[in-house]
């Protein structure tokens, strides 16, 4: 049976290792049919990939992941089979990508308020581009020795969050609540979700176990009224249990069960490009009729 990915990210998202063309050779060596390089807020991989695939079986599936706001709440919404060249996203991306700059210099400051030597020019040099994300401040803070020799960080070189040290990192101190949490503008996720419609799309809740719980059903029936057309039930955040809960709302809502694995490389290194629970090429037929039904 054909197998694909639709969750990954290109190094493009700056969290993330490997390019277009090395995410491309990974999904053809495990012999996958097809993939989305749905990177954080960016479209940039698409015609990339789109170019590279032309001449090659591998079937390349325009997408995004985009970081939104659901009240208190920070919901990832992909979209497939986007207008990658709208106008509409071009608008919005901006807005994401000045609101992501802000968000950087504020992280490196509380850092050095929480006693961390760390710059923004440091972080700056080592990225290739002006707007790193968590996972690499805390690569470049945790490369440092004088960090090996802090104990408040020891956890993330021998202990038990060293199997993940950059996104464990990343949960401990810059997701919401935590001690270098800096509000980022977001667009809300409903406001999102039409965005993604209106421009030829499929919208889908990413990974929804990271943030919601299967009984929060009002908001999964909200993000319907919205225009929300699947969910990924099968993902590397879900165990067992939790994917057999999603797939069961899923159904029960009448919305597409997608899988993906979120691969990024070695910020989450227990992670591997197709290999994710579910990720028949069935998907892929049923995102294309949903497509079809949205023009």
């Amino acid at each position: 049976m054909k197998k694909i990915d639709l969750h990954m990210h290109s190094n493009y998202s700056d969290d993330a290792d490997f390019t277009p063309q090395e995410l491309i050779a990974m999904a053809i060596d495990k012999d996958l049919a097809a993939i989305s390089i749905t990177d954080h807020n960016l479209t940039d991989a698409i015609a990339e990939a789109l170019e590279l695939t032309k001449d090659n079986n591998l079937e390349i599936i325009p997408g995004i992941e985009f970081d939104t706001n659901y009240g208190d709440n920070i919901l990832h919404i992909l979209g497939y089979y986007i207008d990658y060249n709208s106008p509409k996203i071009e608008e919005l991306l901006g807005g994401l990508e000045e609101a992501k700059k802000e968000q950087f210099y504020g992280r490196i400051e509380r850092l050095q308020e929480l006693g961390f030597n760390i710059t923004e020019q440091e972080v700056l040099e080592a990225s290739d581009n002006d707007r790193p994300l968590g996972g690499f401040i805390a690569e470049v803070l945790l490369a440092k020795d004088e960090s090996r020799k802090n104990p408040d960080l020891e956890t993330y070189y021998t202990g038990e969050k060293s199997d993940q040290p950059y996104f464990n990192f990343y949960l401990d101190f810059f997701r919401a609540g935590q001690p270098a949490d800096i509000p980022c503008w977001k667009p809300s996720a409903k406001e999102t979700i039409k965005l993604i419609k209106d421009i030829g799309g499929v919208a889908v809740l990413a990974h929804p176990g990271a943030t919601l719980s299967p009984k929060d059903e009002e908001v999964i029936d909200d993000l319907i009224k919205a225009g929300l057309q699947g969910i990924e039930s099968y993902s590397t955040y879900h165990n067992e249990e939790e994917i057999k809960k999603w797939v069961a709302l899923a159904k029960k809502k009448g919305l597409l069960i997608t899988a993906g694995s979120d691969f990024h490389g070695h910020l989450k290194p227990k992670i591997e490009l197709g290999e994710v629970a579910g990720n028949d090429y069935n998907i892929i037929e049923q995102l294309r009729e949903l497509r079809g039904s949205n023009r």
